[in-house]
């Protein structure tokens, strides 16, 4: 009969101890856990958020736009794509400032932006001054936003709102225009 530890109940089956080396604990299962754990959130986060590639395409109006006009006044003014150069657009997401990832030669591409927050604001800097300029959605066909100008009406602001599309216009009316 083989010897039996002390603390071992005497009923029990010789073949019943335990044999091999201690388990010890396990570091990289919490590790594990705690990187799954970081992913998972990441991923619902992005896709709470609506994390996209949002892009504003510069249009320049024959006539004056405000927040309350229609999609037809918006066509009836003759909006067309115009040259970038000269104009910047600056985003603001959550306070942060973003520069354009990419700009063509008439719009601007902001990568990664959240667009189901309101935390979300544009920035416009014109080379002449403005008499308006307004944030249209061209998939849903609607005015967004007026933006707001400075005393030089060069510098034009708004936020964008939240749950917006991922393309936008920002029509420009010049100041001698209209």
């Amino acid at each position: 009969m083989t010897s039996r530890h002390r603390m071992e109940a005497a009923w029990t089956h010789p073949e019943s101890s335990v044999k091999g080396r201690v388990r010890r604990n396990r570091a990289w299962v919490l590790a594990l856990m705690f990187a799954l754990i970081v992913v998972v959130a990441t991923l619902s986060w992005s896709r709470m958020m609506g994390v996209a590639d949002v892009t504003y395409e510069l249009r320049v109006c024959d006539r004056p736009l405000s927040a309350a006009s229609t999609w037809t006044e918006v066509q009836a003014a003759g909006c067309q794509a115009a040259p970038a150069a000269g104009t910047a657009v600056t985003l603001w997401a959550g306070g942060d400032q973003q520069e354009p990832d990419t700009t063509d030669r008439t719009s601007w591409t902001f990568e990664d932006v959240p667009v189901n927050t309101s935390a979300t604001g544009v920035q416009v800097d014109l080379r002449t001054p403005a008499r308006s300029v307004v944030l249209a959605e061209p998939t849903n066909e609607q005015v967004r936003r007026a933006l707001s100008g400075d005393a030089s009406e060069r510098r034009w602001t708004a936020n964008v709102g939240s749950r917006g599309p991922v393309s936008y216009w920002v029509l420009v009316t010049p100041a001698a225009t209209g």
